[in-house]
């Protein structure tokens, strides 16, 4: 088969944090030392000599990508201090760029201060919108749907997951294709039971590794490790996982008992009543995951955050804006009255909020889509055998 080479992956590659990978000689130290290198799994240094000869197509095409948890050992003991680890994070971002149908990503990665602006922009546009079709202020009490329509809310919702429901399906769709090309695989492959029953491939990607994380708590995270375990990488980016699926419940919740006539939308409750209280918990989940990944990033704690792209921050702050923004509506709702801030504080909220769901096919989160989606290919176990990169000379 005619294998195309770009020569100009390795710079592009650098323009998305992959500093310091010229040095790399391809000892192999960085596979010796990785958790998840297997015969059948080469992290990261297959990755990186596919980037080194220019084997754009493969590289792309490497399920493997997604499997790396960005522990940060390879780059710990690089003797070339190569950082192998923001090479493979970098390299993610550069996937996700080229499988998204929009180009979104390259305005974070390599305008980073275009990047924001747009988001700021973006944030004021809602904001204004909101702000636009404000009703009457309640007085009496919070009543935040009365302010802001709960069908316009709802419809505003409904539309932004509709399209990036979409994108999602259609860069999913563009990361089998170039599995299936690389690896060369039907998709029929994708579906099949010879190896292992399809359904028992999506429980063991969505549950078992992506929930449960069981790789990454095995194999991650040592034993020996000194870290405190709601300290370890594991649970903080389970906590950020975990929460934000929960506050989408909450919120799903929510709706559904407005439809059925149950409970209206944005009403007062006790803290104990369910979905107010899966919110709560969800949310309380959410921040202290967000928190603790921003503080890491900001210290450089390890050399898993030694580097951090604009987009990494980008997101983290909108995550962070969208559940403090949150708590403070839902401490408004308790307070006797109706405090005025509130009001406001929930124009902000549906407006970080909105901007965070339309940029999610493009940020660092999309990275949770296709690494179930690795995860699923890689439980199946497909019989075909990835093309080789040639080795490197000694």
């Amino acid at each position: 088969m005619t294998q195309r080479v770009d020569p100009n992956i390795l710079t592009e590659l650098k323009a998305f944090g992959a500093m310091g990978i010229e040095k790399c000689t391809n000892c192999g130290n960085c596979t010796a030392i990785c958790p998840m290198a297997s015969e059948d799994e080469h992290f990261p240094r297959y990755m990186i000599r596919l980037a080194q000869i220019g084997m754009k197509d493969e590289l792309l095409g490497s399920k493997e990508l997604w499997l790396c948890y960005n522990c940060g050992d390879c780059s710990e003991t690089c003797p070339q201090q190569a950082e192998p680890a923001n090479f493979m994070a970098a390299a993610r971002c550069y996937a996700v760029t080229h499988f998204a149908p929009l180009k979104i990503g390259y305005l974070f990665c390599r305008t980073p201060l275009l990047g924001g602006f747009i988001t700021v922009l973006m944030v004021l546009f809602f904001g204004i919108f909101f702000y636009g079709e404000r009703q009457t202020v309640a007085t009496d009490s919070l009543k935040l749907f009365h302010f802001i329509p709960r069908d316009l809310v709802h419809n505003a919702g409904l539309a932004a997951m509709i399209l990036i429901g979409l994108v999602s399906l259609m860069t999913i769709f563009t990361m089998l294709v170039r599995i299936a090309r690389v690896n060369n695989l039907s998709f029929r492959n994708f579906f099949n039971g010879t190896r292992m029953n399809w359904v028992q491939a999506f429980w063991e990607a969505v549950v078992v590794q992506s929930l449960a994380q069981k790789r990454y708590r095995e194999k991650c995270e040592p034993s020996q490790n000194s870290v405190k375990w709601y300290f370890s990488k594991w649970f903080v980016h389970a906590a950020t996982m975990w929460g934000f699926l929960g506050l989408l419940l909450a919120t799903a919740l929510n709706f559904l008992l407005d439809i059925l006539g149950v409970k209206a939308t944005g009403t007062f409750v006790p803290l104990w009543y369910p979905t107010r209280l899966i919110g709560t918990l969800s949310g309380l989940l959410f921040m202290y995951g967000v928190m603790v990944l921003l503080v890491k990033r900001w210290r450089s704690a390890d050399k898993a955050h030694s580097f951090s792209r604009p987009s990494d921050w980008i997101f983290l702050i909108l995550l962070w804006l969208s559940g403090m923004t949150g708590f403070i509506i839902e401490i408004a709702l308790y307070l006797p009255g109706a405090p005025l801030w509130g009001y406001w504080m929930f124009i902000f909220h549906m407006a970080v909020s909105l901007v965070l769901l339309l940029l999610l096919p493009f940020t660092k989160f999309a990275h949770a889509i296709y690494r179930i989606v690795a995860l699923y290919v890689h439980a199946l176990k497909p019989v075909a055998k990835p093309v080789t990169a040639p080795a490197s000379a000694d």
